[in-house]
């Protein structure tokens, strides 16, 4: 019998592998970023080989090979673009390829692609760190659409496309964060609806690249703090201190960076508008605003003796960089002349505010009248978000089923010309090529 990895070994090689690999993805070659999504899958492999239950483990993570598949077709495509000259007929459609192919990567690892979608309903396969390895994926669909944006925001097509699914990804990540009761499961989608936030924010391609990149490490890396505060023990959530800084960090994060997205979609110029989009980020944003508000509850402290802490903890002072940055990322953005015009822009922050001051009031016990009232409507209300993120999944996997059986039987006269014998194949093989050198004779 072969001998079971070692699980200190497969650890220690699974991260060295997924660093080495999110490094790689932010390089501007593709081929280094498909070789970074490579390593990303071998290490998550290397993770759920070790496992006691690997053989459920390897084929839930097995899908990260398709992204980086993706990736190694713009790559190729990437290499055809630069040998052929910029008058050539064929470079337009093997741009579509190239864009279609990095969106599908970006996408696939944001959780917008059916198949893939409710990843994050678990952890990941390293006992210990689980709950949190799935933030590496959206971070990584992040930064290949934010570094390789050139690539397909300029496709029409792929751009609209994207945006579509984009804004589907932020509205069922952000009903998925508010259905879960635990709190490190919201953090989980929390983190998938702030990098949909983010994408759509490159795709509208309103501030520059700096901006849109610290506006999501605001967001998204005040969700990876909190996560990793959940493993210490909760200590973001022990002291009431750290718990209003890390409500007011969360809300002010996460209206930072959708304030502009849905400023423009609603208000912006006539190119970039689309009011349907902008209800549905709106909506997206006021439940993100209630899980950060809301969902940040107090944990009961279990120690006789509290653990003696630094004056001013680590989590509380990522907390304020996490409001600094947003605020210094909003005021680059306005002097690279991001203005949106009034009152559109006013009308984009009341969502947030007002759901936000809501929920901030029912965590302080300001509004006790109707706090019982609200825990049953909070409980259908859950559970109607959960229906309707099932139902959408669920439509979502029926579609692609039925497209690759319309797929299959597409190819079926193609796979019935010979009857599998490798002669045979052969020989069909070599009637085409016969064929591919008499057709051009008889033009």
């Amino acid at each position: 019998m072969p001998r079971a990895a070692s699980p200190w070994g497969s650890r220690a090689t699974g991260a060295v592998l997924c660093g080495l690999g999110m490094v790689l993805a932010t390089l501007q070659w593709l081929a280094a970023a498909a070789l970074g999504l490579e390593l990303l899958a071998l290490g998550f492999w290397c993770w759920a080989r070790a496992t006691p239950d690997r053989d459920e483990q390897l084929p839930r993570w097995g899908w990260l090979r398709r992204p980086a598949g993706a990736l190694w077709l713009a790559a190729a495509c990437e290499a055809v673009l630069g040998a052929s000259p910029d008058a050539s007929p064929a470079v337009r459609p093997i741009s579509m390829v190239l864009a279609a192919a990095v969106v599908w990567a970006g996408l696939e690892l944001l959780a917008a692609l059916p198949l893939t979608r409710p990843f994050s309903d678990r952890p990941g396969p390293l006992p210990g760190v689980g709950p949190w390895l799935p933030v590496l994926l959206p971070a990584a669909g992040f930064v290949v659409l934010w570094r390789h944006a050139l690539d397909w925001v300029s496709v029409p097509m792929v751009r609209t496309t994207a945006m579509f699914l984009l804004v589907v990804t932020a509205l069922l990540a952000a009903l998925r964060a508010f259905s879960r009761r635990r709190w490190v499961a919201s953090l989980r989608w929390l983190s998938v609806a702030d990098s949909a936030f983010a994408a759509t924010l490159v795709a509208l391609h309103l501030v520059t690249p700096a901006v849109s990149l610290a506006l999501w490490l605001a967001s998204s890396g005040s969700r990876a703090v909190l996560l990793a505060g959940e493993l210490r023990g909760a200590q973001p959530r022990r002291e009431p201190t750290s718990q209003e800084l890390w409500r007011l960090a969360g809300w002010v994060s996460s209206t930072a960076l959708s304030w502009p997205v849905i400023a423009t979609l609603g208000f912006g110029p006539s190119g970039l508008r689309h009011r349907g989009y902008a209800v549905a980020m709106a909506v997206a944003n006021m439940f993100v605003s209630w899980v950060v508000v809301r969902g940040l509850v107090e944990a009961p402290e279990r120690r006789a003796i509290v653990r003696r802490e630094v004056a001013v903890p680590l989590s509380q002072l990522a907390a304020v960089v996490a409001m600094m940055l947003s605020f210094g990322a909003l005021a680059l953005a306005w002097w690279s002349g991001f203005e949106p015009e009034w009152p559109g822009g006013a009308i984009a922050l009341l969502p947030a505010l007002i759901v936000g001051s809501a929920a901030w009031c029912l965590a302080r016990g300001s509004l006790l009248f109707v706090v019982s009232r609200w825990k049953a409507v909070g409980v259908v209300a859950r559970g109607a978000a959960a229906g309707v993120f099932r139902l959408v999944v669920t439509l979502e996997r029926k579609l692609a089923w039925l497209l690759a059986a319309v797929g299959r039987a597409l190819i079926a006269p193609s796979r019935d010309l010979h009857t599998g014998d490798a002669q045979e194949y052969l020989l069909l093989l070599l009637g085409i090529s016969v064929l591919a050198l008499v057709l051009p004779l008889l033009r």
